[in-house]
């Protein structure tokens, strides 16, 4: 959502988010820990508030979101360490903090270029070798999508999802993994394929190796993933494994994300062109 009503948080919704961000940044899967503030002129919190039911938070800070963004109340912002897969873990974090939101009505938006990063990177007060990746609004959406929003989602496909041919497979590229094959695990796939990301690319493949064993590959865009000097397509990895682990949980279904090595089958996928093992979810 980039159109908000501009409603205060509440208090309550406030204590949420904040209960989100100090769950999520000790559980990444590999092992980074990023950190994560909320901020905005609509934050309203219990020692703030008025006769009236109102106060917003004097140490809050606004963010410039080059106009994509309208009547935001909130951001969360957050920094993590530079390193191998920190951009991964703090994709994964970040979106368990979105899930906790959206399951409470709030809407969020993922940014990882349209947002002022000069200034965020002054309100976190940056530690050497720390990056931020990217962004979110937060807040009750607008009853009414703006114009700029509508145009985006256009362009961007938002409300298009690439079909289960081109991102599941049963053991090697040239097969293809079906809803009906899939079982059990249908719900937890459709749950991955269903997850966002930038520009809509969709850079996850998952093969799936024995009944409970699947393979989560990346097919990365090179050029586009580099271009705003982080990896940004990693972000979308972290997502993909959050909605993984979150829905197969939901279905009762066993297993953890784990990096094998070496990395299982590569010989079988490396003729199916540019795709990087990432980790395996394994019983």
């Amino acid at each position: 959502m980039r159109s908000y009503s501009g409603q205060a948080l509440s208090p309550d919704q406030v204590a949420l988010l904040e209960q989100a961000i100090t769950d999520e940044v000790g559980c990444c899967p590999f092992g980074h820990r990023p950190r994560f503030r909320l901020t905005g002129p609509g934050l309203v919190r219990n020692d703030l508030v008025r006769n009236d039911g109102t106060g917003a938070d004097p140490a809050a800070f606004r963010i410039g979101t080059y106009g994509v963004i309208k009547n935001p109340p909130a951001f969360i912002v957050g920094a993590v360490k530079a390193g191998p897969d920190a951009v991964l873990d703090y994709g994964y974090a970040l979106e368990g903090i979105i899930l906790a939101a959206t399951a409470t009505g709030l809407g969020t938006c993922w940014l990882g270029g349209t947002f002022d990063r000069t200034s965020t990177k002054e309100l976190l007060s940056l530690v050497d070798g720390e990056i931020v990746p990217a962004i979110t609004p937060v807040g009750v959406p607008a009853d009414k999508r703006s114009l700029t929003e509508r145009t985006m989602r256009f362009f961007a496909g938002s409300d298009s999802r690439k079909p289960w041919s081109q991102l599941f497979f049963d053991g090697e590229p040239g097969r293809p993994l079906g809803k009906v094959d899939a079982g059990e695990w249908t719900p937890v796939l459709e749950a991955v394929r269903m997850g966002p990301s930038a520009s809509n690319k969709q850079p996850w493949r998952i093969f799936r190796e024995g009944p409970s064993k699947f393979n989560l590959l990346f097919a990365e865009d090179k050029a586009y993933n580099r271009a705003l000097g982080i990896p940004i397509q990693e972000l979308d990895l972290g997502i993909a494994m959050k909605h993984f682990e979150l829905a197969a949980r939901a279905c009762e279904l066993p297993g953890r994300w784990s990096r094998m090595a070496p990395p299982p089958a590569t010989s079988v996928w490396a003729s199916s062109g540019s795709l990087t093992y990432i980790a395996s979810w394994v019983a």
